[in-house]
């Protein structure tokens, strides 16, 4: 008898166990379902509503993002694995919610890809309407118009950021200001943002407030890449991922000198406006820099700047001196902005740029000796090389950073890449998205006009370095199992998530295309002519 009770209560144990371990990880999503009696009385109500229902429909306390042209709500939730999260759905203004079936009982990974639209009720008293919830792979941004300026005259957004992992605070808020972005892509009906994130202080004045948005960096200025000309839309992101592989941290500073990003889907006042790229600029706290301010309220003999370049010009001496091009421009000179708190309009603030022009339009015996003076050889090459393999044609002469860091008595430069869509066999082309696929370029070098004349007079061993990183980069970032590989992840989580549909369906004319074969065909050949040419390189 004892025996039997020792094994009755072993195994009750073991079940109420099982139980207590499994139930709370496994249990579906809360989804209030109708009833057939009352699915019908809803239905049979639909047509007797009058004016459209405002509620907010919230998941785990959590106000959902909405677009109020397709009447639907949009949750994010994770794309690597089955298991559904946990939460309740629930509405705002005494508005009850009631979904025609339990979605739980499908795939989820099904419902994000086919962007199914899954359909829920809302009632409150006589009022009943019909709505729509989507699930996302990505995570999504919200941003809505307030009634607030900054002492700018600077409108002030709501920004709500909602990630796919739910852990913890899976939900980001902040105001934020908004402005229109870029220079070739100003001309998309589709477009980029620049995003400065603000609190309000003790005074009534807003003030900028950083916040670590998906794991990028902790900061307050931040880029939304609508990538409307890459009908890929996973190139600037590709290249992004290899440069932080391959070249972004080679330097002394233990920064890093690139950009990251992560895909996000984007609405504005309630209405859906499609895929995005979230980034940052490159900027001195990327760096690891102080202000220009800072540098010079102590007294530094030689003041580390930044310049991007941002229209393609040759480099050229009588650029940075002399009087300014134009005055109304006291920022720009020779294709470059200079960045920073504080402009001069001097020349000494152009030093390190006019240092490298003349270095590069000088003889070829004043080259190699002078530029290794002026710039890191190392990181020149890595530029250059980087270029070549994702076919950078757009950054041969433009789209590049120039950071002059101090080094012994004088400037030392560093180039950093960013706006690299135009890559991986895309090129210019004068149509509506100035970018087309071509086998055209297959086989040309992309002119990075610094590093292409460090390679072809062999400063400082330059063929030998070229080929020992580019072993590395083979068999490492730069493999073409690799490559591809990353390209089918970053195409399948556009398709997987259901964001690339929506894409295709809120810009039609966008020119989106999930196809990557031509991609993945281009790279493969690019990189054997590249194995090619640098073995070559004796």
């Amino acid at each position: 008898m004892r025996k039997w009770l020792l094994a009755f209560s072993v195994t009750g144990l073991l079940i109420v166990g099982a139980i207590c371990a499994l139930w709370p990880e496994n249990s579906p999503m809360d989804v209030p379902v109708l009833g057939e009696k009352k699915a019908q009385t809803i239905e049979e109500k639909l047509n007797q509503q009058s004016d459209a229902m405002k509620f907010d429909l919230m998941f785990a306390g959590e106000t959902l993002a909405y677009d109020s042209a397709g009447k639907t709500f949009f949750l994010p939730l994770s794309m690597e694995t089955e298991v559904w999260e946990k939460g309740g759905f629930e509405a705002s203004d005494g508005v009850q919610v009631w979904f025609a079936e339990d979605f739980t009982k499908e795939s989820k990974l099904a419902l994000m890809s086919e962007n199914r639209a899954i359909p829920f009720y809302a009632v409150a008293g006589d009022q009943c309407e019909k709505f729509y919830l989507k699930l996302t792979g990505l995570p999504v941004l919200s941003f809505t118009g307030t009634n607030q300026v900054t002492e700018n005259g600077e409108l002030l957004y709501e920004l709500v950021l909602y990630d796919t992992k739910h852990g913890g605070d899976w939900v980001t808020e902040c105001l934020t200001t908004s402005a229109l972005r870029g220079n070739t892509s100003m001309n998309y009906e589709k477009k980029s943002l620049r995003l400065r994130l603000k609190e309000q202080a003790e005074d009534g004045t807003y003030k900028k407030t950083d916040k670590n948005l998906l794991g990028i960096r902790d900061d307050d200025d931040w880029i939304l890449n609508s990538l409307y000309a890459d009908n890929s839309r996973i190139r600037d992101k590709l290249a992004m991922d290899l440069w932080q592989e391959t070249g972004a941290f080679e330097n002394p500073y233990g920064r890093n000198f690139g950009v990251k990003g992560e895909y996000v889907e984007v609405f504005i006042n309630d209405g859906y406006t499609g895929l995005y790229l979230l980034t940052h600029p490159v900027d001195r706290k990327q760096l690891g820099m102080d202000s220009v301010s800072a540098q010079m309220a102590s007294g530094k003999e030689v003041v580390e700047r930044i310049y991007k370049k941002t229209y393609t010009a040759a480099w050229k001496e009588s650029d940075f001196v002399g009087d300014l091009p134009d005055p109304n421009m006291p920022d720009y000179r020779g294709g470059f902005y200079l960045k920073g708190d504080t402009i001069l309009q001097n020349e000494q603030e152009w030093e390190p740029l006019r240092e490298m022009a003349a270095c590069i339009e000088a003889e070829d015996a004043q080259f190699s000796s002078q530029i290794g003076t002026v710039a890191d050889i190392s990181n020149i090459l890595d530029n250059w090389l980087f270029y070549q393999a994702i076919a950078g044609f757009d950054n041969e002469n433009k789209n590049v950073y120039y950071v002059a860091r101090q080094k012994d008595t004088g400037s030392y430069g560093y180039f950093v890449p960013w706006d690299m869509n135009l890559s991986f066999g895309a090129v210019y082309k004068e149509n509506a998205y100035y970018c087309a696929e071509s086998m055209k370029e297959l086989e040309k070098l992309v002119m990075f006009q610094p590093g292409a004349r460090v390679v072809e007079l062999d400063v400082s061993g330059a063929r030998a370095l070229v080929q020992s990183k580019w072993k590395n980069w083979r068999e490492g970032a730069f493999s073409a199992e690799n490559i591809c590989a990353r390209m089918d992840v970053l195409a399948g989580k556009l398709t997987g998530s259901g964001a690339m549909m929506r894409e295709m369906e809120r810009w039609p004319g966008g020119n989106a295309d999930p196809d990557i074969s031509f991609m993945k065909q281009f790279t493969t050949q690019r990189l054997e002519f590249l194995d090619s040419y640098v073995e070559a390189l004796e």
